[in-house]
């Protein structure tokens, strides 16, 4: 190697050893200027972090209706298997005969204590008229009243009298009640539906429940590992999409059972039932047993700001982004962290909506760097250089050429 070579290799290194103690000196005056390729908005919107599982649709309710020996005989039914019924739709109905013939019993046994009752009543009037008469008896002079005894046979008996009276009464209000009874199981003889909805089941054998309705809404019912039970609460959130619809359907979880579907065994994983109830303001033209797809909202963040995540840059003392200034220079923003949603970051601090931040970052950007872009033909516009003056159009011609 001659001497020249030598010398000119020992520039190279001194130049370029100069260059990289510059650049990492920490108040060096030296900027360089930073080409930006990729960059965005920080923009505000909601966040959503969900997770997927599967449900069918099925009756928001089921109602069972019983035949009771009691309510009267059985008289017949009043739908079918699979008949539309509304609210107040006649199911079946009990026989009046029955009710009929013991209501008049009632009412007969009724009159007989009434009747007991007023000759008890008229009887004693009878009594008080003699005691009274044998009170105002004359007596003579220092004598012992002969009356005395038959006042007081008098008194016991007319108290006697009184005390079956009370009897009696009470057991008129027994037979009234049951006359009352009565006249409101007549109103009831027909058993009505209090949903609107279809007609599931008839027993005409009569075993209970004789009748089932389901209702015409619909609910939502699924199954949880245990690993999601643990995540998913009542009251969240949820998004119902059949299986081959784009359409979006709104609910809730409305009860997560805290039992397992079957007989928990130690080889195998429980599996807990779940069930949605969906908004009223939907919609749902679907049939029972149809099959979804189900996203339960686990974590929401309503009107946030938010970046891309090749957007932040984690350093030792927190994390930050680089944002590009009007002035042609990019600013080192800490920015504190909240909710990660697969590629988007929320920021709670430390930018504003509509701020262009940098997508990447190359090693030795610092802070007031200046930066430029690459020119975009597309995009430009004539109207755009009319407007520049030629002393700017040649300024910043010259800083493009320089910068690359």
């Amino acid at each position: 190697m001659t001497w020249k070579i030598r010398l000119l290799v020992g520039a190279v290194v001194l130049f370029l050893a100069c260059n990289i103690i510059l650049l990492f000196l920490k108040d060096d005056k030296i900027n360089r200027t930073y080409h930006a390729d990729e960059w965005t908005a920080v923009k505000k919107q909601d966040l959503l972090e969900t997770m997927p599982a599967k449900g069918v649709l099925a009756p928001k309710e089921e109602q069972h209706f019983y035949y009771e020996n009691s309510a009267g005989t059985f008289k017949g039914f009043l739908v079918e298997k699979g008949d539309e019924v509304q609210q107040g739709t006649g199911l079946f109905e009990y026989s009046p005969d029955d009710l009929t013939l013991a209501k008049e019993e009632f009412q007969i046994e009724k009159e007989k204590l009434e009747n007991e009752q007023d000759n008890l009543e008229s009887h004693i009037d009878d009594l008080e008229s003699m005691q009274r008469t044998l009170t105002s008896a004359p007596v003579e002079e220092d004598q012992p009243n002969p009356n005395v005894y038959m006042i007081q046979t008098l008194e016991r008996d007319i108290y006697e009298k009184e005390l079956q009276i009370s009897r009696i009464d009470s057991e008129i209000e027994k037979y009234e009640d049951l006359i009352e009874a009565a006249d409101e199981s007549l109103l009831q003889l027909t058993v009505e539906s209090e949903i609107d909805g279809t007609v599931k089941s008839i027993k005409h054998d009569l075993t209970n429940p004789v009748v089932t309705v389901i209702s015409n809404e619909q609910k939502v019912t699924g199954i949880l590992s245990e690993q999601e039970i643990k995540i998913a609460t009542e009251g969240m959130k949820v998004f119902i999409t059949p299986e081959g619809s784009n359409k979006k359907i709104n609910g809730t979880v409305e009860k997560i059972l805290n039992h397992p579907t079957s007989e928990p065994h130690a080889e195998t994983e429980s599996r807990y039932e779940f069930s949605i109830v969906l908004d009223e303001s939907n919609e749902l033209e679907s049939f029972h047993g149809e099959h979804v797809d189900v996203r339960i909202v686990t974590n929401e963040v309503l009107d946030t700001l938010t970046v891309p995540t090749e957007a932040v840059k984690k350093a030792k003392k927190g994390h930050y982004t680089y944002a590009i200034q009007t002035n042609g220079r990019v600013d080192r923003k800490k920015i504190e962290l909240g909710l990660k949603i697969h590629q988007t970051q929320e920021v709670k601090e430390g930018v504003e909506k509509g701020e262009l931040v940098l997508l990447e970052r190359p090693p030795f950007l610092k802070s007031g760097f200046p930066f430029i872009t690459s020119v975009e033909p597309g995009k430009l516009k004539k109207k755009d250089f009319e407007e520049l003056r030629k002393k700017e159009i040649l300024k910043y011609t010259a800083r493009g050429f320089l910068s690359r």
